[in-house]
């Protein structure tokens, strides 16, 4: 079996004895649902699946210089990422054992099941988690994948841009797009705009989230850039509260290939989440992109049910 280390060779500049975070894919040869069917944004696996997800799992006790961390079986291919430990004489070696005897394992198992031929394509795609935030971004990734997968097959509507967007809310000058629950734009849709200053302390974010949760709880959506600390926190907040609605304001332009963070899967799913952009173009996150963002997130809150609220401190916000 290929052992993948090919696929190292665009990191010439990465020296491997420092230990590295990897996103790794492998996929099915031919490209197709081998490991089972996603029902309800889980996987139910086959019998060839609980396999494969078993050898993942006990490939660090083959491999111990590869440490596993987020992984998921998906009908048609495998995302994990792993750990190669720093210090290794031969360290691209120790990750082609590791994914060769994998494929090499579940291969010879899916030809005892009555399968021939190839099982995995050649090789797989791989990628240097850099940061504790991409790393962060990935496991979030692993973890929605079969959600994704979900509405991708099953609903694909719910991830379908409409544009332009129509509603009286909106600037009938500007081109609108957005994703998710478009009934949100309602004039009668009750929408309390945030905005949170970056200086609030910890303590004032966590009173910010508390009359957030409360606003959702008496009907009201939330709309934001979820750009500050004390925004995204309400924001995750809202996103784990089932019956809350939110819309989110994107910086700039959403294109046309444009696929929403996996964190917002969920609410797009359930149906109370809208994810709006203004424009064709893309614009460089600034102050004056920040301004504008804030000027529609008035204009929209006020232009039907709803009011605009700005925390600068601890105490009561300001009505804009």
């Amino acid at each position: 079996m290929d052992s993948g280390i090919p696929h190292f060779t665009r990191y010439k500049g990465y020296d491997y004895t420092r230990g590295v975070s990897l996103f790794v894919t492998i996929v099915t040869e031919p490209r197709i649902s081998r490991f089972g069917r996603v029902v309800g944004g889980a996987v139910s696996l086959s019998p060839l699946g609980t396999i494969v997800a078993e050898s993942l799992r006990s490939m660090p006790e083959r491999v111990p210089d590869v440490t596993l961390f987020g992984h998921v079986v998906m009908p048609d291919h495998i995302h994990c990422r792993v750990y190669l430990k720093p210090n290794l004489a031969e360290p691209l070696k120790t990750l082609g054992r590791f994914f060769g005897s994998f494929k090499s394992y579940t291969t010879k198992c899916a030809w005892d099941l009555g399968g021939e031929g190839l099982l995995w394509q050649q090789g797989y795609h791989d990628r240097i988690c850099s940061t504790r935030p991409f790393i962060d971004a990935v496991e979030r990734y692993i973890r929605y994948n079969p959600l994704k997968y979900e509405l991708r097959h099953n609903h694909p509507e719910r991830l379908r841009i409409h544009e332009p967007l129509d509603s009286p809310r909106l600037d009938a000058e500007t081109f609108w797009r957005g994703i998710g629950n478009t009934s949100l734009l309602n004039s009668d849709t009750k929408l309390l705009g945030l905005r949170v200053s970056r200086r609030l302390t910890p303590e004032a974010i966590g009173r910010v989230v508390s009359r957030c949760h409360d606003a959702a709880n008496a009907g009201y959506a939330i709309l934001s850039g979820f750009i500050s600390p004390g925004e995204k926190a309400v924001r995750d907040a809202l996103l784990a509260q089932p019956e809350a609605q939110l819309l989110h304001i994107l910086p700039s332009s959403m294109p046309h290939d444009y696929m929403p963070e996996s964190l917002y899967l969920k609410a797009l799913q359930q149906n109370r989440l809208l994810i709006l952009a203004k424009g064709n173009d893309d614009t460089p996150f600034s102050k004056s992109a920040c301004d504008a963002l804030n000027a529609d997130l008035v204009h929209i809150a006020n232009a039907g049910e709803g009011l605009a609220a700005y925390w600068r401190d601890g105490g009561a916000p300001t009505i804009l």
